[in-house]
């Protein structure tokens, strides 16, 4: 296996280094899978996890809006109101994360010289990402209502008929 440097050591220490850093940075399974078989087309393997972990991380900056995309984005999804109609269209979730970090009703009634504030609580929240941090878009805001019967005979319905017992003894 060639190295840019070509005395690297492959010590069962380096490999503990290694796995300090990758673990620390947060890298997923996915990432490690895909590093390794970026590793096999490069010219040389990379010589310490930073590389190693960069291999993978930094195609990931290409996924991110620009910044005026975001903002532009973030701006018209604050502006609408969610229901059973309307959906709110995320560019990525990293937009949804910096929107909610501003504040909704700030990027609701925001112009083009807020940009620049947007834009650098923007790259932080890429840099979090970009080092394992993560950020979902939530399918729904509203839990559904589900009603469960207790049967009856269950525990939930023993500890139920002790507490009735017990609060009418009290009201007696």
């Amino acid at each position: 296996m060639k190295t840019k440097d070509d005395d690297f050591d492959w010590s069962f220490d380096m490999v503990l280094v290694w796995a300090r850093y990758l673990t620390k940075k947060r890298i997923t399974g996915k990432e490690f899978d895909m590093a390794s078989e970026l590793s096999f087309d490069q010219d040389w393997m990379p010589s310490n996890a930073k590389e190693f972990l960069a291999l993978v991380r930094t195609q990931k900056a290409n996924e991110y809006p620009s910044a005026q995309a975001a903002f532009d984005n973030a701006c018209c999804q604050c502006g609408l109101i969610e229901d059973q109609y309307v959906k709110r269209q995320w560019l990525h979730a990293v937009v949804l994360e910096t929107a909610n970090r501003i504040g909704m009703g700030k990027l609701k009634n925001a112009d083009n010289y807020f940009i620049k504030a947007f834009t650098s609580v923007y790259e932080q929240v890429i840099s979090e990402h970009q080092n394992g941090s993560t950020f979902v878009i939530p399918k729904s805001h509203q839990v559904a209502y589900e009603h469960t019967p207790v049967q009856l005979g269950s525990e939930a319905d023993k500890r139920i008929n002790e507490q009735l017992a017990g609060l009418r003894r009290l009201a007696v």
